[in-house]
């Protein structure tokens, strides 16, 4: 997948002088390939994940950037599956009302959920209430990252290389 090697070559750029520019090293910051076994429980559980999401798991593994901003994760395709089966967070109510699939996460406690069946749009939830899987907000914060998938992850690249051209930390 090009967006892949498209985000490797942004996170090396932009942990190229971490240390300099911050006085201790950067982490191990990863863009890793896909996990067969975990594409494939995540297929498995189709239609309640998103066709989006299943294809990019068939391209992309865990992406884990702890030094850009305040951090970015991927979550794994295998977690991003049990944790939906378990109903840990599958439904968002409040300015928004939607069933989802949670799939990332930065490092502040804010989570990026997509929107199911359709796999539109993409939510991102503030730390706020979540009981028996259901996460309730007023904030206003808890908005549409992005209308789809694809435009999520181009603002993801995007705010990787801005945070490379000048260590300003990048929102999403």
């Amino acid at each position: 997948m090009i967006w892949r090697e498209d985000l490797r070559e942004a996170v090396a750029s932009a942990v190229l002088d971490f240390e300099d520019s911050y006085g201790y090293p950067p982490g191990a910051n990863t863009v890793s390939g896909p996990d067969t076994t975990a594409t494939a429980l995540i297929a498995a559980v189709r239609p309640a994940i998103p066709a989006a999401l299943v294809e990019l798991y068939a391209a992309v593994g865990a992406v884990d950037l702890p030094d850009i901003g305040n951090g970015f994760f991927l979550r794994r395709a295998s977690d991003v599956a049990h944790a939906h089966e378990a109903r840990d967070l599958w439904h968002v109510r409040g300015c928004h009302d939607a069933d989802v699939v949670v799939f990332a996460s930065d490092g502040g406690g804010t989570q990026y959920a997509l929107a199911t069946p359709a796999g539109s749009p993409v939510y991102r939830l503030p730390p706020d209430l979540v009981l028996d899987g259901i996460y309730t907000s007023e904030d206003p914060r808890f908005d549409v990252a992005a209308p789809d998938l694809s435009t999520f992850l181009d603002r993801l690249f995007q705010a990787v290389k801005m945070f490379a051209a000048s260590s300003t930390p990048p929102s999403l």
